[in-house]
């Protein structure tokens, strides 16, 4: 059952100007699944449901403490994956600007190091290398972890990525909350989530 909510949000998206990519970024869903939002209740409605999955998690965002205790985890996986050999230490911490940005300062201060934020570009359907903000620390030369709430199919993270090598960082890993891409590593980077949300039989 579709949630009237999301269907809501979605809409006042598109009454705000924003196409269907963007709307799918926001949202963290396929393009194809804004598109069945957009026509729920219309005649063109009759297309059916798209197979995907929405993470709201608007109960963890919301609320300091609970973003602490969340930030405290991914601190903890970070820490592990370090000690694993999995991927070597960051010294900075970079948040993808948008949902990541409060959940990436969260992380940078559980690991008490400083924090940057990279703001990759869309164009129509791709999302390609973008910014770093000058307004948080230099990236130049530091080893840097990406840091995200939620990573839908990787387009973003991948263009954070190359933004990053632009900028001559090195990229060690990219953290997440909930990985709905059943990917290990992007671009050659490692990708480590404390959800997966994985299919129990293929599509």
């Amino acid at each position: 059952m579709v949630s009237p909510q999301l269907v809501r949000r979605a809409q006042a998206l598109k009454s705000k100007g924003l196409s269907t990519y963007e709307i799918a970024d926001e949202l963290k869903v396929q393009p194809d699944t804004v598109v069945w939002l957009l026509l729920r209740g219309k005649e063109r409605a009759s297309r059916p449901a798209p197979h995907d999955v929405f993470v709201d998690w608007s109960s963890l965002g919301s609320h300091g403490k609970r973003m602490a205790a969340l930030a405290a985890a991914l601190g903890d996986l970070t820490r592990e994956s370090v000690r694993a050999g999995d991927f070597e230490e960051p010294e900075v911490i970079v948040a993808i600007e948008g949902s990541g940005m409060v959940l990436g300062v969260a992380i940078a201060k559980e690991l008490d190091k400083p924090f940057a934020a990279v703001r990759p570009q869309r164009v129509a359907a791709k999302k390609l290398p973008g910014l770093v903000n000058p307004s948080f620390h230099s990236v130049e030369g530091k080893r840097v972890l990406i840091a995200d709430a939620v990573l839908r199919a990787g387009e973003t993270h991948r263009a954070a990525i190359q933004t990053l090598r632009g900028a001559k960082a090195k990229p060690v890993a990219v953290i997440v909350l909930v990985n709905k891409s059943g990917k290990t590593k992007l671009d050659g980077v490692p990708l480590k989530s404390l959800i997966q949300l994985l299919p129990v039989a293929p599509s």
